[in-house]
Formats: structure tokens, C-alpha cells, sequence
């Protein structure tokens, strides 16, 4: 039984979400949406979702390995490099909240992401393990000639930016990891349970927002609403689904010894993701004990979101105080 609520909280867990070790078995098409209809639909709601941001950017494809990806620019011409990584089933358009003030102080990198949402154009090179993944960063950081950069992760972005550390100790200058998931510790076992109805039981867009309704502990705003129904389309639309990613996994606290770089943890406060946060905080302080761990009170999983100006104002205050100026 206990094995059985692992395989599921594998398969269906999100912005956020799998478990493990890598699944091999990819069938992804070369598109991120099933149809060109599909496609048509999610793109008209990523620029609708687009219009929460509120000041100058350009776009830009980076040719890869795996196909171009799509990166947004924006901020200081001559600031340090910041790179903001989307959860799964997010892209670019999801850090509406949090782009226009780092702008203010960095020159910023929003990627959607090569193997899932976003306009980002894959070839039928699949992302199968964290070795793509840090050929891929790898050539994005080579083509805009950045040595050393921050990353910004929330969920499974958080878990696959403290991958993309380890390997790449010398580029990586420091790391925010908002409410990672799996990473130091297993989540929710009711994840698993609530999953497995929303993803594969009869699935449904009801269900899909019913899901992450509940993930973001309720939280929702005019501004989200617009986000979120992009996001529900991605998940209605697109051709990647749970097992077509790498899946994360608990890091053992030996693996993380080589992680020497500033990194700052900010989790949500309600118990959500983990039962008990302050046993999660407990946990990445043990993984990593140089790490700045936060609790962000009355937070669900989008604290990014929800409490924007306190997680920039964090995360500013992070970078300044670590010399990225």
C-alpha cells in the first residue's frame, strides 16, 4: 500500500510534483500541445496572462540541443544575470508578480521551460535526466556569455535548479528555492490521494483547478485567475504530462556537500505541501545547513503569488546581502 501511494504521488503531483528516480520513457511529441488548436488556445492565454506585466521586455529564442527555448528579458541592461525557472505545468508568464521588481535591480531571464508550457520550440532530442538538463542550461548561459548566474526556482523548478548546482558548481552563483517539492523531504501523503482523482481518474479541467485550488490553499486574486486559467490550459492542451519529466527526488545531505553557494529556502506556511513546515524547515537545514530557511506564514504553494511583495523584498534583500548587486 505504501508503495502503491509513492507510484501515485510519481504520477500525478505538480507545479510541484513527482518523485524518485528517472523515468526513461518519454512520449513527448516534437510541440508542447497535442494540436495546433490547442496550441492556438494556450498561447492566446499566455499573452492574455502577459499583460499583468507591467514594464519593458523583449523575447528571444535560444537554439539548443533540444530545440529553442523561449526567454523573456527584462530589467537593468548592465545588472547581474537572474534566471527565473517556472514550476511544472508553468512557463515565462507566471512570474508576473515577482518580474517587475527584480527587474528593478538585476537584468532578468524568464525561460519557459524546453520540455514543458510556454512557447518554447522542441525537436525530438528529449529531456530524459538532469545531464540534458545541464547540457541545456549549459548552452543558454554560453549564448548570452553569462559565467555565473542566480536561479530562481518554485516547486519543481526549486528541485531541479539544486540538481543543476550540483553539477554546475563553477556557473551558479546562488540559488532561491520557493516551497520546493520533494527535494529535502517526502510531501503530503493526501497529495497522492487527491492527485490521483484530478490526473487520472476521469480528468477534467474541474479537476485540474479543484487540484491546485487546494495547493494554493485557496488563495486567488483577479490577477492569478488570469494566470491560472493559461495554466489549465497547458494542462488540458499540452503533450507533456507527469511522467514526461525528470522526476525529483529527496536529496540525501551527503549529495548536497558541494552546494557552497549562498541559497535562500522560502516555503508556504499552511500545511499543504508538508504537514508540518517547520519540520520541513528543519529538514533543508539539515540538508543544507548555510541555507537561509523562511516560513512564509498564511502561505499556500503559490507564495510567489500570493505574498509577492514580502518574497521579492526577500529575495532582494538575499542577493544584496550574498554581493549580487
Amino acid at each position: 500500500m505504501k508503495g502503491l501511494k509513492l507510484l501515485i504521488c510519481i504520477l500525478v503531483v505538480s507545479v510541484i510534483y513527482t518523485s524518485c528516480k528517472t523515468n526513461k520513457n518519454f512520449n513527448m511529441k516534437p510541440s508542447l500541445y497535442k494540436t495546433t488548436e490547442g496550441e492556438a488556445k494556450s498561447i492566446r492565454s499566455y499573452e492574455e496572462s502577459m499583460k499583468l506585466w507591467d514594464l519593458p521586455y523583449e523575447d528571444d529564442y535560444v537554439e539548443t540541443d533540444f530545440g529553442h527555448t523561449h526567454i523573456i528579458i527584462s530589467g537593468k541592461l548592465d545588472g547581474e544575470p537572474l534566471m527565473l525557472l517556472p514550476g511544472l505545468f508553468g512557463d515565462a508568464c507566471m512570474w508576473y508578480a515577482n518580474v517587475g521588481e527584480l527587474s528593478k535591480h538585476y537584468k532578468v531571464y524568464t525561460l519557459d521551460m524546453i520540455n514543458y508550457a510556454g512557447k518554447s520550440k522542441p525537436n525530438t532530442r528529449k529531456i530524459k535526466d538532469i545531464n540534458d538538463y545541464v547540457i541545456w542550461m549549459n548552452q543558454i548561459l554560453n549564448h548570452y556569455n553569462i559565467e555565473k548566474v542566480s536561479l530562481v526556482g518554485v516547486s519543481y523548478s526549486s528541485w531541479l535548479n539544486l540538481s543543476l548546482a550540483k553539477e554546475l558548481t563553477e556557473r551558479i552563483s546562488s540559488l532561491i528555492l520557493l516551497d520546493p517539492s520533494e527535494t529535502f523531504m517526502p510531501m503530503n501523503g493526501g497529495i497522492a490521494w487527491r492527485g490521483f482523482k484530478a490526473f487520472m481518474f476521469f480528468p477534467n479541467r474541474k479537476k485540474y483547478a479543484d487540484f491546485f485550488n487546494w495547493i494554493g490553499g485557496g488563495y486567488m486574486d483577479d490577477d492569478m485567475a488570469i494566470w491560472f486559467e493559461h495554466m489549465l490550459d497547458v494542462i488540458e492542451y499540452g503533450s507533456t504530462k507527469m511522467n514526461d519529466v525528470p522526476r525529483h527526488r529527496v536529496f540525501k545531505a551527503e549529495e548536497l556537500r558541494v552546494v557552497k553557494m549562498p541559497v535562500l529556502i522560502m516555503a508556504g506556511g499552511k500545511p499543504i505541501l508538508y504537514k508540518d513546515p517547520e519540520v520541513f524547515k528543519q529538514k533543508a537545514q539539515m540538508a543544507i545547513p548555510h541555507a537561509e530557511v523562511i516560513i512564509v506564514p498564511g502561505t499556500g504553494h503559490g507564495l510567489n503569488m500570493e505574498k509577492a511583495d514580502y518574497v521579492n523584498n526577500e529575495i532582494i534583500k538575499f542577493l544584496k546581502k550574498n554581493h549580487i548587486r
